[in-house]
């Protein structure tokens, strides 16, 4: 999992969202009513990720999902709020925008963790700061 430090300034302008994304890759699991199926995270933030997965969900749609965040895993469902539009014959996987909609409380502390230490700013406010972080088997 790859993660970098958003909070720094784009241009010149600074990110003004009251929880700014941070760009983290690394791989989730997805469900609805279905087999579990894989996708990968490209940012996150306290309120939600954006993610690919292999099939176009529509907006309000609820999903069950699994998140690797470095030595722990956390499970939340969340709402799409956006979907790629892409015409089935020319897209493999989608990109969605989901907003969480249930965490219970051990993994909303392991989300806000994780959040605090990996994107602390170390490195200063001009620099991203990049890690390398592995899902546990």
């Amino acid at each position: 999992m790859a993660i970098e430090n958003d909070a720094a300034p784009r241009g010149q302008e600074m990110e003004k969202r009251e929880h700014p994304r941070h760009t983290c890759t690394g791989p989730i699991i997805y469900r609805q009513l279905g087999p579990a199926r894989a996708g990968s995270m490209h940012d996150l933030n306290e309120r939600g990720l954006m993610v690919t997965l292999a099939e176009q969900f529509p907006v309000g749609t609820l999903l069950d999902l699994l998140i690797f965040l470095g030595e722990r895993s956390i499970r939340a469902e969340a709402e799409v709020v956006w979907s790629q539009n892409a015409p089935p014959e020319q897209a493999t996987s989608y990109l969605h925008r989901l907003r969480f909609t249930s965490l219970d409380l051990q993994d909303r502390l392991s989300l806000e963790l994780f959040i605090a230490v990996a994107f602390s700013g170390k490195g200063g406010a001009d620099e991203t700061v990049v890690k390398e972080v592995r899902p546990r088997p």
